[in-house]
């Protein structure tokens, strides 16, 4: 009974001491949660964006599979107990093309894979964490991969090799973490980011070749401008029908940027 006294002494003292720093709980727990050493290891060829990983561990039904191979940043290949194979593909996110029928091996592509592959060994176990929807309308297993503690679809987003994508409801469980390391890879032209206008609604355009210039932080802007699956793009104003339940993918602080970014006003 003491010592569960002193515990518990012990950790008011620490929630104090954090919040007279100006930090709230989460952020301390957060910051504690170091990246594993395999991914330290990557660090000089593929440098992370200056933000704590976001996600601790698995929210979703978890199902531990083998790797069989590595087919894109963004595609494995894995082998479940029962002995079937399928392509898992990453939720939430989109890596350059490495090997379309139709496009060029697009910049950045090639980074994305040798990462997972340099990451992930073949024949390692790696766990699956399933959203709400297992499949895609294509039916294909969608998931977010974890493998040392740490989750590959966030750790791309960290490092600008893929951005955040495909955000259909309900399977959006890990959205808003993935936003915000995706943001700070932006802001810090990591990766994709570096090349100016590289990284579209629609995916990548690989003529784009200028360097990138730091753009504003638009933390306060409340416009929301979404792309839906034909490629419309749409900003929704506060107040509008659709406002609260629309997901970003960019933020405007005026209708007239908006506007000027190719986007047109929500109907209602």
């Amino acid at each position: 009974m003491r010592q569960l006294k002193k515990w518990w002494q012990l950790l008011i003292a620490i929630v104090l001491s954090v919040s007279l720093a100006g930090c709230s709980v989460d952020d301390w727990f957060a910051e504690q949660i170091d990246p594993p050493e395999s991914l330290v290891e990557l660090e000089a060829d593929f440098p992370s964006a200056s933000v704590p990983q976001q996600v601790a561990r698995p929210l979703g039904k978890t199902e531990t599979v083998t790797l069989d191979r590595v087919i894109d940043g963004d595609t494995l290949k894995v082998e479940f107990e029962n002995g079937a194979t399928e392509s898992i593909r990453l939720l939430l996110v989109d890596t350059p093309e490495t090997s379309h029928p139709t496009l060029p091996v697009q910049p950045f592509g090639e980074d994305a894979k040798s990462f997972v592959e340099r990451w992930l060994p073949e024949g390692d176990t790696v766990t699956l964490e399933y959203d709400v929807g297992r499949y895609d309308r294509y039916q294909r297993t969608l998931a977010y991969v974890w493998y040392d503690d740490a989750m590959l679809n966030e750790e791309l987003l960290r490092r600008g090799l893929a951005r955040v994508a495909y955000v259909y409801a309900p399977n959006t469980q890990h959205i808003d973490a993935f936003r915000d390391v995706e943001r700070t890879a932006r802001q810090e032209l990591l990766g994709i980011w570096s090349l100016e206008d590289y990284v579209t609604g629609n995916g990548f355009d690989h003529e784009a070749t200028e360097p990138a210039q730091p753009r504003r932080d638009t933390d306060e802007c409340d416009i929301k401008g979404n792309i839906n699956r034909d490629g419309e793009k749409i900003y929704h104003v506060p107040g509008g029908a659709s406002y609260e339940r629309t997901i970003p993918e960019e933020m405007f602080c005026s209708e007239q940027e908006a506007i000027e970014a190719g986007f047109r006003k929500a109907a209602r």
